[in-house]
């Protein structure tokens, strides 16, 4: 394992997160999604965000 390829990895793996942030504060603001509907949707970012990371840690 590369310096190089660590760093990488963890830039992907910084960015996927910021993204699945900005779509967790948009679920959030948004008042026309019903709570129970708000957790599903939280609990798929969870699990999107779990395998993204794996993949692109999966490359060192």
């Amino acid at each position: 394992m590369t310096t190089s390829r660590m760093e990488e990895a963890l830039a992907s793996v910084a960015k996927i997160e910021h993204i699945i942030r900005k779509f967790r504060e948009m679920i959030d603001i948004d008042s026309s999604i019903p709570p129970d509907l708000r957790e599903a949707l939280h609990a798929t970012l969870d699990k999107h965000l779990l395998a993204a990371k794996r993949r692109a840690l999966s490359h060192l």
